[in-house]
């Protein structure tokens, strides 16, 4: 059965990394048309017709798949290489290993090689990489696939939206313990400068009480036997002796 190979029909063109290339588990063909300075508004295709080798290269690790493109004389397929075309055919066995890989990368690369007069091939260019994508399982675009993704995106919402319901109410109680904090702040603070005037005050009878050393000889009542002799310096231990001595006299 003849196979017809048009190729993407749309003027977009893709830079490497933005194409995302879906492989089932049987045999695939792609075709690409790749472009020199893609970047730029007079992009012109590449001439793929000389003497190079194309691969697309699917790799991880431990596994390398490399797929030479499909360029079968007389084959039912007609591919511009003049104007950058190069098809690919992936095996339903390299489609399978492919699936089977735990990378998501694809690479499309060329090396230039030299032949003798009989075909054989002598000299080999470096692996250039003309492009790189994504490529992705054909059956995770089924409906259940993306029910299934839907369903994972809203249990992860509603886990989000529970972690963010924790961090407000966490927030209501911290702000609610600062204005604890606040009012206890101010009630030492009131406590503080009742403390501090009542330092004050008794820093002031303090001073009164170290600057007096010298009394008028003062008579403290008609009846009383006692007067505090002019001139007299007294330690603070017998001020003490003789004000308790004067309460006694007092109670008599």
């Amino acid at each position: 059965m003849a196979v017809s190979v048009n190729g993407n029909k749309s003027t977009t063109v893709y830079g490497k990394g933005d194409v995302c290339l879906k492989i089932n588990p049987f045999d695939n063909f792609r075709m690409f048309t790749l472009y020199e300075d893609w970047r730029s508004d007079d992009r012109k295709p590449m001439d793929l017709s000389d003497s190079k080798d194309l691969y697309m290269v699917f790799k991880n690790k431990k596994k390398e798949i490399r797929i030479p493109e499909y360029d079968i004389v007389d084959s039912n397929y007609t591919v511009d290489k003049v104007n950058g075309q190069v098809l690919f055919k992936i095996s339903k066995k390299d489609a399978i290993d492919i699936l089977a890989m735990d990378t998501r990368t694809f690479y499309i690369t060329r090396v230039y090689n030299v032949t003798d007069s009989s075909g054989k091939k002598v000299v080999s260019s470096d692996e250039e990489v003309l492009f790189t994508g994504r490529w992705k399982d054909e059956s995770e675009n089924t409906v259940e696939n993306y029910t299934s993704q839907i369903k994972n995106l809203m249990d992860l919402l509603a886990e989000r939206n529970k972690q963010i319901g924790d961090l407000m109410a966490s927030n209501a109680r911290l702000m609610e313990q600062n204005v604890n904090l606040t009012k206890s702040v101010e009630d030492l603070q009131d406590a503080n400068d009742k403390m501090s005037a009542q330092v004050s005050e008794l820093e002031a009878k303090v001073a009164d009480y170290e600057s007096g050393t010298e009394y008028a000889g003062e008579v403290l009542g008609e009846a009383s036997k006692y007067t505090i002799i002019e001139g007299k310096q007294y330690t603070e231990q017998q001020m003490e002796e003789v004000a308790k001595h004067l309460e006694e006299i007092s109670r008599q």
